[in-house]
């Protein structure tokens, strides 16, 4: 009988190297899963997020909504749109020459704005070239020039937070978090929106100080760690009744009901005081709604929500031309005063009509058709921000040093300007988008300076927004600038005090003309 028990012995002795050779393709095989795993997991998770248009040295631009739209920062190495190319090829080249000379001595500011070429974006697309141009003139003087001292030089980043800044919840974090690029101001913006107010909150929240250029609305009076250095809807508006309401007792306010457009919710509420002249009424009032527009989710909607504003508006002519003789106040974007001015062009041609508006009015596009309906009878009148001629317009006895000041400063712009883009004319500086990019910009520099740092960090910067006044006023192309920053004893703490504001008309020619320049009332800075 065999024996069974030594059989199986030899069998199993004799399988060894099998088994072995099996251990090793085992132990191969595993090793394999786990560094697959290491490089598959993180590359899944990466992958979840928004894919990345550019992320490179000082660049961080990501793929982000319905339009796949690339938003982020990026130091002029990555071209939003054509239209800019020729811009950031030259704050790169700043950047770069900054970066390289400064290692250890130099901060970033960044631009930040709603860069769209969707035809429904409010921030046209000249304008947005127009503050970057503005922003790095006052980057390219300040890292010449003496301003409150002559470092930390200057990296000019631009920042986009996509279509009306409805991608700001990830631009704004990419700021916060590049802590590698020494940021330490934000400046720019662009647009009165309840989008662009979430941003200056979240911003402002981490302690990153925050500069208006052309942001108007009334909600942004009072929002500590922000300044602006335009002047509030409530002042502008004020301004554009004072000037008209000598020549009309009768108003129709024509109205955007968008909540959530904060520059024509205020508009409104100013024009509104209208009827507090003696002897003043608003006989009509046309609503219209842009909600729609604004919270389109991609192009065929937009389109069409677009094609429904244009519709609403064009009806409004009827209603205008009975009530003349009658100011059309329009409390509306820049873009919509266009389809209202085309309309009216071609009606009761016998009346005269007046329009008066606000600042937006420079998103308005100089196209054939503007210049073509500004030849008839309607006028188009409105409170801007700033222009190259206000301060050869301007004779106010009582505001002789403002005006000295504003002359002083838009004389240092212009110097810096002309040779950078090889200007001859200052017909494209008519709508002040570039000056009031300058001087926001400029301001935030002056603000990093008095810090008296190395490389200050945001909340340092932040400290020194109430020093902007007096000897430390800010000499800006639109005007000198000044802030008290009193936020929990003031109303206004982000307003700049005393801010000239030029009333403009539209010329044939699509260019506006200064008419006359109104001041705030006097307030004295507090110490």
């Amino acid at each position: 009988m065999p024996n069974v028990a030594h059989e199986v012995r030899v069998w199993w002795d004799n399988q060894l190297p099998r088994r072995k050779r099996a251990y090793k393709i085992l132990a191969v095989f595993s090793a394999v899963v786990v560094v697959a795993a290491a490089v598959i997991v993180p590359i899944a998770l990466r992958s979840s997020g928004p894919s990345p248009c550019m992320r490179e040295g000082a660049t961080d631009v990501v793929h982000q909504g319905a339009n796949r739209e690339c938003v982020g920062f990026t130091d002029g190495s990555f071209v939003y749109a054509p239209q800019l190319a020729a811009v950031e090829q030259a704050v790169r080249a700043e950047n770069r020459q900054v970066v390289a000379q400064h290692p250890d001595d130099y901060v970033s500011v960044v631009l930040l704005l709603p860069i769209s070429a969707d035809k429904g974006s409010i921030l046209s697309m000249t304008n947005a070239v127009e503050q970057v141009r503005g922003a790095y003139t006052a980057q390219h003087y300040a890292n010449r020039s003496n301003v409150e001292g002559i470092a930390p030089y200057i990296q000019l980043l631009i920042g986009n937070d996509g279509y009306q800044a409805n991608q700001w919840q990830t631009a704004t974090p990419a700021i916060e978090h590049a802590t590698d690029q020494h940021i330490a101001a934000v400046t720019g913006l662009g647009l009165s929106l309840r989008s662009t107010q979430q941003a200056v909150s979240d911003l402002t929240a981490h302690h990153i100080p925050v500069f208006g250029a052309t942001i108007t609305s009334d909600t942004y009076d009072n929002i500590k760690n922000f300044v602006r250095v335009s002047p509030s809807n409530q002042d502008n508006m004020s301004a554009a009744l004072s000037y008209v309401r000598g020549d009309y007792t009768r108003a129709i306010l024509v109205e955007d009901g968008n909540a959530g457009d904060s520059y024509d919710a205020t508009l409104v509420s100013g024009f509104k005081k209208f009827d507090a002249f003696p002897g003043h009424r608003i006989v009509g009032v046309e609503p219209y709604d842009t909600t729609g527009r604004d919270n389109a989710t991609d192009k065929a909607d937009r389109a069409q929500q677009e094609a429904e504003v244009e519709t609403r508006i064009s009806q409004m002519t009827g209603d205008i031309c009975t009530q003349q003789p009658a100011v059309v106040l329009f409390a509306g974007r820049g873009q919509d005063l266009g389809v209202l001015l085309h309309a009216l062009s071609n009606t009761c041609m016998d009346k005269p009509i007046r329009i008066v508006s606000g600042d937006d009015v420079t998103n308005l596009p100089n196209t054939a058709q503007l210049r073509q309906d500004l030849k008839g009878h309607v006028t188009v009148d409105y409170a801007g921000v700033a222009h190259p001629d206000e301060w050869t317009a301007a004779h106010d006895a009582s505001a002789r040093q403002a005006e000295a000041d504003g002359a002083r400063g838009y004389d240092t712009f212009i110097k810096q300007y002309g040779p950078l883009f090889h200007a001859t004319s200052t017909a494209d500086l008519g709508d002040g988008n570039t000056m009031m990019a300058y001087d926001a910009t400029l301001t935030a520099i002056t603000a990093i300076r008095l810090a008296e740092q190395r490389q200050p960090r945001p909340d340092a910067v932040a400290n020194e927004l109430g020093v902007l006044q007096g000897v430390h006023k800010v000499l800006g192309a639109g005007g000198p600038i000044q802030f008290t920053a009193n936020y929990q004893t003031s109303h206004t703490g982000s307003n700049p005090v005393d801010k000239a504001m030029p009333i403009l008309r539209l010329q044939p020619n699509g260019n506006p003309r200064v008419m006359t320049v109104k001041w705030p009332a006097r307030t004295a800075p507090v110490g």
